[in-house]
C-alpha cells in the first residue's frame, strides 16, 4: 500500500505528530499534514520549534527526514524551519530530500528558497556530509533561487563531484552539474579543488594521478564554456596564495595543462616574476621555465629580471639557483654590452650555502667582472661555536601547600610526562600524607574524581606503560581516599624491576618506576614516612651525595627507616665519584641505611659497564605473522657490568634480542622518566631507548622517541656508542622535528670532551651503507651543525666517507640495468576515459589493460667495509655484524661479486666535507677519496670528490 495516499479521520493532534516522528515514520507525517490549514499548522509549529534536542540522542534517517518534513509542513518561517532541522544533536545530514520537497509542495510554502539559502550557511564546515550537500543542492534546483557561493555549500559541490557512480567520469559530472557555472570560478579558492583521480599510464605501465576537478575545467576551457583568460588568472592567483603544498603541485600540474601561450604570458610577466621569487620551489621552477621561454622571444625586460634575479639567487633552493645562474650567463653571452649588471647580480650568489651555487658564480666573475671583483674571499677557519655541557639546574622548590598540590596533578593529565614535575608531585604527595592526610584528601580528591581517578592513561599505551600509569593513579587515589587496586603494586614488590615482564627487554628502568611507586601504595598509610629520599636535587635526575647524607642523618635523628625501594633508587642518582668530604660525613652515620650508602660510595656504584653495539636482523617468519613493516636489520646496545660495582636492579646488564622486535614502541610516554633513574649512566640510558629512538629512522609509521635524544646531553658518564648510535638514528629519522632534536642533541654532546665525531661518522657509514638510513636526510641536519661547528661536522662527515668511499673505489664501473617484464593492474573503464582525457591518450581510452611496465630490479650487499666492526668510543668498541641484502641503485659490483649500493647524499656529504674542511681548516686523507677523486667522468661524485681533495691537499 502506499503510504502517501493513506487519510486519516481528522486534523493530527500533538502527541500523535510526535509518536510519528519519534518512530520516523516520514510517509505518515506527509500524509497526516496534508490538508491542515495554517492555524493548525501554526499550533503543531510552535510545539515543534519549542522541542528541546538532545545531542546524545541518535537519529536515524528515517527519524531525521520526519523531522524535516514536520519543519516543513508546519514552521511559519524559514528561520524557523531552519531551527529545527539543523538543531545541535539532530542529524540533518540524513535527511532524505524527497519526502521533504513532496510536504512542501502539498503546502504551497513560499519561503522554500529562502529556507535553502538559510540551509546553506548552515552546512559543516569540513563539506563533510554530501547527504546534507544534496538537500540544500535539491532545494536550490527545485526553487530556483540564486546559487549560494559561500564556502561550505562550493565545498559539498567538490565533494559532489568526487563521489560518482561507476564508470563516471568526472568531466561528464562538471558539464552535466547545474551548479558549474556559478560555483567553479569560486572552486579555485577551495584546497578541496585538487582532489586526485588515478589510473595506469598505458605509455609507460606505472600508476599515476592527477587533479581530476582541475583537469576537468581545463577541458571545459578548451571547449570555450569558461573565458580562458579568467580561468588562467584564477590559477595564478591560487599560485600567489599560502596553500598547502599538495594544493599548490597541483595548481602547477593546471597551469601545465592549460599551457599558456607567449602573449599570455608577456601580459602576466609581473604576476611570474612575483611567483619566481616569493613563491615555493616547485611554483617557482614553473614559473622560471615560463619567464625562459617569454624571455627568449622578447616577452620579458632585462631590468625586470635582473631585479627578481637578485631575489632568486638568496633562495635556498639548490637546483632553482643553479638554473637561475646558467640563464643569467647564457644572458651575459646574448648581452654582451650588459655584463657588467649582470655579473653584479651574479656576484650575490658568492655567499649562497650551496657551494656549486658558490663555485659557479666565482667562475661567471672571475670571467667577466672587473680585476678585484670576483667575488672570492679568503677567509680564516671558523672555531666551532660549542660549548662544555653545563650543568643540569636545581629543582624547583618543593610543593608548598595541598591547594598547589591539586593543581600539580591537574597539569599533570593535560601534559607529557616529565621528571620535575612527576617529582615534586610524589614527594608532596609522601609528605603532605604523613603531616596532614585530611587536608590533602580535601584538595586533591576532587582534582583526582574529575579526571575519572586516572591520571596520563589512554588506550594508546603499551600494557607496561598502563600498568605504570595504574601505579601512579593509585597513589594518587591512596592519598584523595579513593578507591585503588592493592594487589598489582604487591605484586609488583615480590620481584626486581626485570620480573615485571614489562614487554621490552629495555624497560628495566620503567620498572624501577613501577616498582617505586608500588612500594607507595603499600608504605604510605601502614609505614609513613616524613619524607622520600630518592628526591634529586638537580632537574636531570641527579642527587646530590651532600644532601643524601643530611636525609639520612635525619631519619636517624627522628627514628624513621627510609623505604627500601625509595632508597635504592637514591643510590642510583648518585654520581659515580664521590666527595671525599662526603663520604667521611657518611661514614658518621649509624643507620642501615647509612651503611649501605657509605658502601656504595666506596665501590663506586654501579661501576663502568662496557657497553657495545650490535646489528641483529629481522626474522624472516614467525608463525605466520606479517614481518616485513620491520626493518631487515637494527642496531642495539648490549652491556656487561662492572663486576667491581654494585647493581641490586641489575640495570646495567642488557642483552639484544636474537631478532628484531615489535616490543620498540613500550614505554612511549613514560619514556621520559627513564634518564632520572639513571642519570650518572648516560650510555645505559642511550642503549635502553635506542629501540625507541631507531624507530623513527626504520619504520614506515616514521615516529619514535627521538625528541628524548637532548635529555642525553644534560646526564652524566661517558659518551660511547649507544649514544652515538641513537644520535646517528635520530639524525635520520623521517620526521623533519624529530631531525631537529637529533640535531639539538648532537649540538649539545660535541662539546663534551669524549664525543668522539669520526666515530660517529664510522657508525652513519655503516648504518648508511647497508641502507638501515637515509643518508641524505642526516646531511640536511649536518649542513646546519656545519654552519655552527664547522671543525665538528668535518669530523663527523670525514668519518663517514673513510666507511662509504673505499666501497665505491673498489667497484667496477656500473654494468646495464636489469629490465624484466612486470604486468599492470587493469584499468576500468572510468578511470581510462580520465585517464584519456587528462592526458590526450587514444589508447588509454581504448584498452582497460595497460602494458607491462619496465623497471630496473637487482639485490646487493654491502661493502665490507659498510659493515665491519670498529672502535665505538669510550665505553668500548662497537661489534657490527656484515650487511646483509638490500635494493641496488645504480648497478656494478663489488669484489665479492654482488651489486653494491650507493647511499642516496653521498655527493651530497662530500660536499659537506668540503665546506666544512674549508671553513675549519683542516687537512689530511680520507680513505678512498684519491683514488675517486682520480677517476675520469663528470658525475657528481666524481666532482665533488676532486673539489674535497682540492680542499684537503691546497696548502
Amino acid at each position: 500500500m502506499n503510504l502517501f495516499t493513506r487519510r486519516r479521520s481528522g486534523p493530527i493532534e500533538w502527541p500523535d505528530l510526535l509518536a510519528m516522528l519519534q518512530k520516523g515514520n516520514f510517509a505518515a507525517t506527509v500524509e497526516a499534514l496534508r490538508d491542515l490549514d495554517e492555524t493548525q499548522r501554526a499550533e503543531l509549529g510552535h510545539k515543534l520549534v519549542a522541542l528541546r534536542g538532545d545531542a546524545g540522542t541518535w537519529f536515524n534517517p528515517q527519524q531525521a527526514t520526519a523531522y524535516a518534513v514536520a519543519a516543513v509542513g508546519c514552521a511559519s518561517t524559514a528561520a524557523k524551519a531552519v531551527t529545527v532541522i539543523a538543531r545541535r544533536g539532530w542529524p540533518w545530514s540524513a535527511i532524505q530530500p524527497q519526502p521533504v520537497l513532496r510536504a512542501a509542495a502539498d503546502r504551497g510554502v513560499p519561503w522554500l528558497g529562502d529556507l535553502a539559502t538559510r540551509l546553506a550557511g548552515k552546512l559543516p564546515r569540513d563539506g563533510g556530509s554530501l547527504r546534507s550537500w544534496r538537500l540544500v543542492a535539491d532545494l536550490v534546483v527545485a526553487t530556483g533561487v540564486p546559487v549560494p557561493t559561500g564556502e561550505r555549500f562550493v565545498d559539498g559541490w567538490l565533494l559532489s563531484l568526487q563521489i560518482s557512480e561507476r564508470n563516471s567520469v568526472v568531466a561528464d559530472r562538471l558539464r552535466s552539474s547545474p551548479f558549474t557555472d556559478a560555483l567553479l570560478p569560486h572552486a579555485f579558492e577551495r584546497d578541496q579543488i585538487v582532489f586526485t583521480v588515478g589510473g595506469h599510464d598505458p605509455d609507460t605501465g606505472k600508476w599515476v594521478t592527477w587533479p581530476g576537478i582541475l583537469f576537468a575545467a581545463a577541458a571545459l576551457v578548451e571547449e570555450g564554456r569558461f573565458p580562458r583568460a579568467d580561468i588562467l588568472d584564477r590559477c595564478l592567483d591560487a599560485l600567489l596564495a599560502v596553500r598547502p603544498k599538495a594544493v599548490l603541485h597541483a595548481f602547477v600540474s593546471f597551469h601545465d595543462k592549460l599551457a599558456p601561450t607567449e602573449a599570455e604570458v608577456a601580459e602576466r610577466t609581473t604576476i611570474y616574476l612575483k611567483l619566481l621569487t616569493d613563491a615555493m620551489g616547485s611554483v617557482a621552477t614553473m614559473a622560471q621555465k615560463v619567464l625562459k621561454t617569454a624571455e627568449a622571444a622578447g616577452g620579458v625586460e632585462l631590468e625586470s629580471l635582473l631585479d627578481a634575479s637578485r631575489t632568486v639567487l638568496t633562495r635556498s633552493e639548490k637546483g632553482l639557483v643553479k638554473a637561475q645562474l646558467i640563464w643569467l650567463e647564457k644572458l651575459a653571452k646574448r648581452h654582451p654590452a650588459r655584463v657588467a649588471e649582470i655579473a653584479e647580480v651574479v656576484a650575490v650568489a658568492a655567499d649562497h650555502p650551496d657551494v656549486q651555487a658558490r663555485d659557479r658564480s666565482a667562475a661567471f666573475l672571475a670571467k667577466h667582472a672587473a680585476p678585484g671583483a670576483t667575488g672570492v674571499q679568503v677567509v680564516p677557519p671558523e672555531p666551532d661555536l660549542l660549548t662544555a655541557p653545563v650543568g643540569a639546574a636545581d629543582m624547583p622548590e618543593p610543593i608548598a601547600t595541598p591547594d598547589e598540590l591539586a593543581e600539580e596533578i591537574a597539569a599533570l593529565d593535560q601534559t607529557d610526562w616529565q621528571t620535575v614535575p612527576f617529582e615534586r608531585v610524589l614527594a608532596a604527595v609522601v609528605r603532605m600524607h604523613a603531616a596532614d592526610p585530611v587536608g590533602l584528601r580535601a584538595a586533591i580528591a576532587p582534582v583526582m574524581q574529575r579526571a575519572h581517578n586516572r591520571i596520563g592513561d589512554g588506550w594508546w599505551g603499551s600494557e607496561g606503560h598502563r600498568r605504570t600509569v595504574a601505579m601512579f593513579t593509585a597513589v594518587l587515589n591512596k592519598a584523595a581516599g579513593l578507591p585503588f587496586v592493592l594487589d598489582d603494586a604487591a605484586r609488583a614488590l615480590k620481584g626486581t624491576p626485570a620480573d615485571l615482564r614489562l614487554g621490552n627487554s629495555y624497560a628495566k628502568l620503567q620498572g624501577v618506576l613501577t616498582i617505586r611507586l608500588a612500594e607507595i601504595v603499600m608504605r604510605l598509610s601502614t609505614d609513613p614516612v616524613p619524607a622520600l629520599v630518592a628526591t634529586p636535587t638537580l632537574v636531570n635526575g641527579l642527587l646530590d651525595p651532600a644532601a643524601l647524607v643530611e636525609r639520612l642523618a635525619r631519619a636517624e635523628r627522628e627514628g624513621w627507616q627510609p623505604w627500601k625501594r625509595d632508597l635504592r633508587q637514591a643510590l642510583y642518582r648518585l654520581p659515580a665519584d664521590a666527595d671525599p668530604d662526603t663520604l667521611r660525613q657518611a661514614r658518621t652515620l649509624t643507620s642501615d641505611a647509612g651503611r649501605t650508602l657509605v658502601e656504595w660510595l666506596e665501590t663506586g656504584g654501579a661501576g663502568r659497564p662496557d657497553v657495545r653495539v650490535v646489528r641483529v636482523h629481522r626474522q624472516r617468519a614467525e608463525r605466520g605473522r606479517y614481518l616485513e613493516w620491520l626493518p631487515e636489520s637494527r642496531f642495539y646496545a648490549t652491556s656487561s657490568p662492572d663486576r667491581s660495582g654494585l647493581d641490586p636492579y641489575w640495570l646495567t646488564e642488557l642483552a639484544a634480542p636474537s631478532v628484531v622486535n615489535a616490543d620498540s614502541s613500550d614505554g612511549l610516554g613514560l619514556a621520559a622518566l627513564w634518564p632520572a633513574v639513571l642519570p650518572s649512566q648516560r650510555e645505559i640510558v642511550a642503549a635502553c631507548l635506542l629501540p625507541l629512538v631507531a624507530g623513527a629512522a626504520d619504520l614506515d609509521s616514521g615516529r619514535g622517541n627521538v625528541q628524548l635524544l637532548p635529555l642525553l646531553a644534560d646526564l652524566a658518564g661517558p659518551v660511547g656508542p649507544a649514544t652515538l648510535t641513537a644520535v646517528a638514528y635520530g639524525l635520520a629519522a623521517t620526521q623533519p622535528d624529530e631531525r631537529i632534536a637529533a640535531l639539538d642533541a648532537l649540538m649539545a654532546l660535541g662539546g663534551a670532551a669524549d664525543f668522539d665525531g669520526g666515530e660517529l661518522g664510522a657508525q652513519l657509514a655503516r648504518m648508511a651503507g647497508t641502507k638501515l638510513i637515509v643518508l641524505s636526510r642526516v646531511v640536511t641536519q649536518l649542513e646546519e651543525a656545519g654552519r655552527i661547528a664547522p671543525a665538528l661536522t668535518w669530523r663527523i662527515a670525514s668519518g663517514a666517507l673513510g666507511g662509504l668511499l673505499p666501497a665505491e673505489t673498489s667497484r667496477p664501473a656500473p654494468g646495464p640495468a636489469i629490465t624484466p617484464p612486470a604486468s599492470a593492474a587493469p584499468l576500468t573503464r572510468a578511470a581510462a576515459r580520465d585517464l584519456a582525457a587528462a592526458f590526450g591518450s587514444a589508447a588509454a581510452a581504448g584498452s582497460a589493460a595497460a602494458p607491462s611496465s619496465v623497471a630496473a630490479s637487482g639485490s646487493a650487499a654491502a661493502s665490507g667495509s659498510a659493515g665491519a666492526s670498529g672502535s665505538a668510543g669510550a665505553s668500548g668498541s662497537a661489534g657490527v655484524t656484515a650487511a646483509s641484502g638490500a635494493a641496488v641503485r645504480g648497478g656494478g659490483a663489488g669484489a665479492d661479486g654482488k651489486a653494491h649500493v650507493t647511499p642516496r647524499g653521498l655527493p651530497d656529504l662530500l660536499t659537506l666535507a668540503s665546506t666544512t674542511a674549508a671553513a675549519s681548516g683542516s687537512r689530511g686523507e680520507v680513505p678512498g677519496l684519491a683514488d675517486l677523486a682520480a677517476r675520469k667522468g663528470s658525475t657528481r661524485l666524481v666532482v665533488e670528490a676532486k673539489r674535497l681533495h682540492r680542499t684537503l691537499t691546497t696548502t
